[in-house]
């Protein structure tokens, strides 16, 4: 129970995440765009793990329909509108990605760890899911993505006869590790930190140790 609380809430900000997921993207016309999908895109989609890297790559090189190619339908149509409906806006908040380390989960850790509910319409039968460290570079850090080593759940699943991401996560570390599924890496444990301070002091942290934000409730929230 005690990571359940946090997993629900990831949750929410995962739906958040697939939206508007990155970088400092200034809506580019369409076509021109949508050409350079042809000559970047060699991703195979018969492989998640190439899927993913194809997904950090099109980060990379700031191709918002590059980077939708390897999402499912649904999400394509919501991340469309919202190019279509925010065309002064920002499409990346990622500037740059790395891949550093990816490994899949267990299907029954991997469904608690992205938050998945019995009520979606997913098959697990034709689902993965995978537990990845990826080294952002960002312009503004934020409560869910800062600079450094970032950690997802990605879950892929088939579409159409090919391989689709349906989800990104930040999940609870904490469950992973006391899972037996963790990296064991440095940068997992400081990761462990920053989650333990947001959950017991409302403070949001950076690799750095740097408070970027407060949300604890002030006292004044408290009494109400």
């Amino acid at each position: 129970m005690k990571h359940q609380r946090r997993l629900t809430t990831v949750l929410f900000i995962t739906i958040f995440l697939i939206g508007i997921m990155t970088t400092g993207f200034n809506s580019t016309p369409e076509a021109s765009t949508k050409e350079s999908v042809s000559s970047i895109n060699t991703a195979n989609f018969n492989d998640p793990i190439s899927i993913i890297k194809g997904m950090i790559q099109a980060i990379n090189v700031q191709d918002p329909y590059e980077y939708m190619s390897y999402f499912t339908n649904s999400n394509r149509t919501a991340m469309t509108q919202f190019l279509s409906n925010n065309k002064s806006e920002l499409f990346f908040k990622e500037k740059e990605a790395k891949l550093i380390q990816i490994k899949e989960l267990p299907k029954e850790v991997g469904v608690v760890a992205a938050g998945i509910s019995p009520g979606e319409n997913l098959n697990l039968d034709d689902t993965r899911i995978f537990y990845a460290e990826i080294n952002f570079k960002v312009d503004k850090e934020d409560k869910w993505l800062y600079n450094g080593t970032n950690h997802r759940v990605i879950v892929v699943t088939k579409e159409d006869g090919s391989w689709k991401i349906v989800r990104l996560s930040v999940p609870s570390i904490e469950y992973l590790k006391d899972t037996g599924n963790g990296f064991n890496s440095e940068d997992e444990n400081i990761a462990v930190k920053i989650e333990s301070t947001l959950d017991k002091k409302g403070q949001v942290m950076n690799m750095n140790g740097v408070v970027i934000d407060n949300i604890a409730a002030s006292e004044k929230q408290l009494k109400k």
